[in-house]
């Protein structure tokens, strides 16, 4: 009886899925307002006509000259960085806690609930200080 429920909830959802209008159609005969706003000679920018020596080669080091930014790479930080850390953690965590059947699950659920409870924290401990610095700051302007 169960299985023919979900398979009657999923029939549903299937054609519910296709059948939802995602066409919306703007009315053709709205018009943007025209421009009526113009900015006098004081309120434009005055043309500068010092022109900026630089070198022609940026590969070129001489001293005091600055070197452009570079990009992190790819194990940096952002997304690559989490999938890496995240992936060994679950290899350690899947090879340590593996042999202990229902106690390894549960071991690691402990761990990432005391991992998302340490990050929740943390933020915590962030906004109170900014709030604190804030507070601190009022206080001696008056």
């Amino acid at each position: 009886m169960f299985k023919k429920l979900v398979m009657l909830i999923m029939a549903s959802m299937l054609v519910f899925s296709f059948t939802v209008p995602t066409l919306v159609e703007a009315k053709s005969s709205y018009k943007a307002p025209r421009k009526s706003y113009t900015p006098t000679e004081q309120q434009k920018a005055p043309t500068n006509n010092v022109s900026k020596n630089e070198p022609s080669s940026s590969t070129t080091k001489t001293p005091g000259a600055t070197t452009p930014a570079t990009k992190p790479g790819f194990f940096s930080g952002g997304l690559m960085k989490g999938l890496l850390i995240g992936g060994l953690a679950g290899m350690l965590f899947g090879g340590l806690f593996g042999g202990l059947g229902a106690l390894g699950n549960i071991l690691g659920l402990l761990v990432n609930v005391l991992a998302v409870v340490v990050l929740v924290v943390v933020i915590m401990r962030i906004v109170a200080y900014f709030k604190e610095r804030r507070k601190l700051n009022q206080n001696q302007e008056r």
